[in-house]
């Protein structure tokens, strides 16, 4: 097909970088994504085995002469730590873990938080491959000496690439004593992957929320402060789940992250478990906070809740939520006067009638001069096993839905004299992600994840600036498109299309048309354009499974030109780079695809 671009009429208005936002669940194994950690379950978390006596994902001596016991209430956090009684000697008593992820060459640090019971207690520490009489990569000694837990390390290096290395700790000869601990990281990574915080920054990510979603109905803020080794790690209640709640990663790194790379805080209040007292303590500590860090105290968005019209831990009436939101708001305000409230609703409220909007009319007569913004959540998706043509169609009707809907809150909140933004709290292509898979809610993105991704950023663009934030779901493991697990990090294609969007935000609209080519909900190649001080850059998306489109750019950009993006054989597949030059004033645009073309303009 042949489409031209011609500029539309109209100054462009202003679009702002928070509609790039991120979002970070704390739920299952997203803290493990962030965090530098090699073991499972390295706070012994129970309840212990029935016959061993041991917690979760460790083992014993697998001959027996060596006792075991997970006693509640013992260890540092008021939880459990695991005793371990050697009463005669013998060379294969021992504690240990399997299948640990190691590369080689690395060097690594074990940190045991232990105490020795009656007499000091010496231990072997090894890193070694799972099968039996391997040499060992590396081992190193440590004596327990205290009475009271102490930390104590060890550092190992890896002998060669290994995802099933065994980590052991061995008393030599006899004794007893409590574990209540025992990492493994990189040295010199304490407590954050650094290879993870480091495409986090390659991104340049404008705000990121924290700590997500239904999580937040479980999850205590206080419990994500102050010295690491003394933080609860305990199940999440909010999900239904056998999920973990690790607080390793708090507040405070959540924090600390922000300021190191810029990022917009945009926090969830718990209106479950949580109490107004207990959000404005928050909120006062996140001033203290930044006080302390000698910086000036940044925006922060306050998301009340997550999603509290749907049947989670925190569902109530559209009346109940009008009074969290009376009860909350002028206390987080008050504790931390820079704030933008975000207010939650149903996306199916955006341009229902007001009988049928009962959540939304609640909003506007108790608590508008309350709220800043309103977030909804939007998920598209498709039958992962339908045709590739069925699978874009849909792809294209989802996304034609988005825009009337937000677009007539926008106008129903001016026509009423209310100054609300609207924005999107969670947003993503969903295919086959469940919670009760046991396959750690794990989504890879494919080539229609990356066209929703872009399809989705040209209708916030357009409707700036009165759409004023959206946060992707997720961004680090489950549904993640960053992706942490043992000693590697996964990027996916989802990071490399909001990378080909960051440099044009902030910027400026520019309006343009297409002639040619289908039109309304049928059509399948869309423009974007915007500029700012580095140039203009157009954004060109092909859904089309089958179909190329030539795109004539006269007029819209100069014919100096670069292209950058990436085209897919099939919906289901991944992304390659694409290799495409414009020549003549046209480009050639493939199915599947998603193009930038930076320049000035012409």
């Amino acid at each position: 097909m042949n489409v031209k671009l011609t500029l539309g009429t109209g100054s462009g208005h202003p679009v702002s970088e928070m509609i790039l936002g991120q979002n970070i669940e704390m739920c299952l194994t997203t803290a493990d994504g962030l965090l530098s950690e090699r073991l499972r379950n390295p706070k012994f978390l129970g309840p212990a085995h029935p016959v061993t006596g041991i917690a979760p994902h460790w083992q014993g001596t697998s001959c027996g002469g060596a006792a075991y016991e997970l006693a509640p209430g013992t260890g540092l956090m008021g939880s459990e730590a695991q005793l371990v009684r050697v009463p005669v000697p013998y060379s294969s008593h021992h504690l240990h873990q399997n299948k640990i992820s190691v590369r080689a060459g690395e060097e690594l640090e074990c940190e045991i938080w232990a105490r020795a019971w009656h007499s000091p207690v010496t231990l072997q520490v090894t890193l070694l491959p799972l099968a039996a009489r391997s040499a060992a990569y590396d081992r190193g000694e440590i004596v327990v000496d205290t009475s009271y837990f102490k930390r104590f390390t060890v550092p190992l290096k890896a002998g060669r690439d290994d995802d099933e290395a065994r980590l052991s700790i061995q008393i030599s000869g006899t004794g007893e004593l409590w574990i209540d601990q025992i990492h493994l990281r990189p040295k010199n990574e304490p407590l954050l992957c650094q290879k993870l915080v480091d495409e986090m920054a390659a991104m340049r990510i404008p705000t990121l929320r924290f700590p997500g979603g239904i999580v937040v109905n479980a999850y205590d803020w206080r419990h994500g402060t102050g010295p690491v080794h003394l933080r609860r790690f305990g199940y999440d209640p909010a999900f239904h789940q056998d999920w973990y709640l690790n607080y390793d990663f708090g507040l405070d790194e959540y924090l600390s992250l922000c300021v190191e790379q810029k990022i917009t805080p945009t926090l969830t209040v718990n209106v479950a478990t949580g109490t107004p007292d207990e959000a404005e303590e928050m909120a006062a500590y996140c001033g203290a906070w930044f006080a302390r860090a000698g910086g000036e105290a940044p925006l922060i968005y306050w998301h009340i809740a997550n999603h509290p019209y749907a049947r989670t831990t925190a569902h109530m009436t559209p009346a109940m939520y009008a009074g969290v939101v009376k009860a909350y708001v002028p206390r987080l305000k008050a504790a931390y006067p820079r704030s933008r409230i975000v207010a939650v609703m149903s996306s199916g409220e955006l341009n229902a009638e007001p009988e049928k909007a009962a959540w939304r009319e609640a909003l506007l007569a108790e608590a508008a001069d309350l709220i800043d913004v309103v977030g909804v959540q939007i998920y598209g998706g498709c039958d992962p096993l339908a045709s590739a043509a069925d699978q874009t169609q849909t792809l294209g009707k989802s996304l034609a839905g988005v825009e009337p809907g937000l677009r007539a809150f926008i106008k129903r909140c001016r026509d009423r004299g209310v100054r609300w933004n609207v924005g999107i709290a969670e947003w993503n292509w969903w295919l086959q992600a469940s919670h009760w898979d046991g396959r750690a809610f794990e989504e890879p993105p494919t080539a229609l994840h990356g066209l929703y991704i872009a399809g989705m950023i040209r209708r916030f663009a357009t409707l700036a600036p009165d759409f004023e934030v959206a946060c992707f779901y997720n961004l680090v493991n489950c549904m993640g498109i960053l992706n942490h697990r043992g000693a590697d990090v996964e990027v996916t294609d989802a990071v490399r299309i909001f990378k080909l969007y960051r440099p044009a935000v902030p910027g400026r609209f520019v309006p343009v048309d297409l002639e040619g080519g289908a039109t309304g909900d049928d059509a399948t190649v869309e423009a974007l354009a915007l500029e700012n001080e580095a140039g203009r850059w157009l954004f060109l998306t092909n859904r089309s499974a089958s179909e190329a489109a030539r795109v004539s750019l006269e007029g819209v950009v100069s014919t100096e030109a670069k292209v950058e993006g990436f085209v897919a054989a099939s919906p289901m597949g991944t992304f390659a780079k694409a290799k495409i030059k414009p020549k003549d004033g046209m480009i050639d645009l493939p199915p599947l695809s998603i193009l930038r073309v930076s320049g000035r303009p012409s």
